[in-house]
């Protein structure tokens, strides 16, 4: 008994540690992303930027689906292997091409595929070796080492950008992922021993004839099955909403500050003093939400607070509104949205979750942004209606998810019941 729960500490200590490295890692990116392509593009070219993400992350997502029969060592290993490489190569085109035009914009591209598969990839890991039980009292802890990381990447960017430039801050993020690439190793040899054992899931409707080894049958187990069906709709809008609030979030960071590296320090500022309150949430109350509130409070609240945000600014026009609302919902979704979301996997089979999951998670969260970035040009550019529209167009969409988050909360529990 006392090796089972040391070996549960263990694994949740490193997954902690996984986490806390990877996202330090982004949102030492992420400002300097913004900077760049906010400066060197401009945000009337982010639409096209949405839509291209779309695409390639279509692309690799297929790509994935070639491999996701590897060993998981082998398959998550090698995708963050590349992931080191790439960061080198982009470090030394960003500096050629003198950050801007098609570089910052492939850069910003890149990153959301690399955030997006290399947190999905993490969290299957998650939700294969904890079931719904252990997931609902660990996983807020756990998701604390992404908030921690959040502060920690986005204060190095903001103390590091402007004395260092912005190549270099690629480099700094090379070698966090190797050091990411360690943790995980070492989970794959000490941590994940004491917790590699077979859990009791949740029979899906047509699970025992689903067929998964093609994009069509991926396609059609997530259409035969309510749960998944519903499941990916809140991933669309969980995509959707904050990319046409991140819109209008861009046109305020732009009148703040000006040039690429004073953007990406004022953004890591914002967000370091976030990423603290998120860490004392995700430390303190997911759990606790998780238990007392439930899924249905967790999966529906952001849309909701969105929702309630643009109805004041639309009423006030006062851009404070666009800038609370936007980091709030950025401090609920990594907080307990994220945790109920994925508690809602552990009802899953291993398949699903390697094989379904990807599809929802990275293809069809990012042909969201796909979507998002259409509507944008479509009522800023074809149509001329400006960002207002976008405001009601933004709370059409949060009251969209926080339906879908209902609905899969109902789903949820009526199949942790068979578990």
């Amino acid at each position: 008994m006392q090796g089972k729960v040391e070996g549960e500490r263990l694994t949740t200590a490193l997954m902690f540690c996984w986490i806390f490295l990877f996202i330090t890692t982004y949102y030492v990116l992420r400002p300097v992303r913004r900077g760049l392509v906010l400066s060197g593009l401009g945000n009337e070219n982010m639409p096209f930027i949405y839509m291209g993400t779309a695409l390639v992350t279509g692309l690799c997502v297929y790509i994935y689906s070639k491999f996701a029969h590897l060993p998981r060592k082998k398959l998550i290993g090698g995708i963050y292997a590349i992931f080191f490489a790439q960061l080198l190569a982009f470090r030394l085109w960003l500096q050629a091409a003198n950050d801007t035009g098609l570089a910052a914009g492939c850069f910003w591209v890149w990153l959301d595929v690399f955030s997006i598969m290399g947190v999905t990839l993490f969290w299957m890991y998650a939700n294969d070796i904890f079931d719904t039980h252990e997931a609902r009292s660990l996983f807020g802890v756990i998701g604390a080492g992404g908030a921690l990381g959040a502060i920690c990447g986005s204060s190095i960017t903001s103390y590091l950008v402007v004395p260092l430039g912005n190549h270099n801050m690629l480099l700094l993020a090379a070698g966090l992922i190797l050091a990411t690439l360690g943790i995980f190793a070492l989970l794959e040899t000490r941590g994940i021993a004491a917790r590699d054992r077979h859990l009791h899931r949740a029979v899906l409707p047509n699970q025992k004839t689903m067929h998964l080894e093609h994009w069509a049958e991926v396609f059609q187990a997530i259409l035969s099955s309510r749960f998944l069906l519903i499941l990916a709709a809140l991933v669309c809008l969980e995509r959707i909403t904050p990319d046409l609030l991140q819109f209008l979030y861009n046109q305020i960071l732009t009148q703040m500050a000006h040039g690429a590296t004073q953007i990406a320090r004022l953004d890591a500022i914002m967000e370091t003093w976030r990423g603290a309150v998120e860490f004392v949430v995700e430390m303190v109350l997911v759990s606790w939400i998780l238990k007392k509130a439930g899924t249905k409070f967790s999966l529906v609240s952001s849309g909701v607070a969105i929702a309630i945000a643009l109805v004041l600014f639309l009423a006030t026009s006062n851009p404070i509104a666009i800038v609370g609302v936007f980091h709030l919902d950025e401090a609920i979704r990594h907080s307990w949205f994220k945790a109920a979301k994925e508690l809602t996997y552990t009802v899953t089979s291993h398949e699903i979750l390697f094989k379904v999951k990807p599809v929802i998670e990275m293809f069809l969260y990012r042909f969201a942004r796909g979507l998002a970035g259409l509507a944008i040009l479509l009522v800023t550019s074809v149509l001329g209606l400006g960002n207002q529209f976008v405001a009601v167009l933004t709370i059409v969409a949060a009251i969209l998810w926080a339906v879908s988050g209902y609905m899969l909360a109902r789903e949820f529990d009526n199949l942790e019941q068979q578990v």
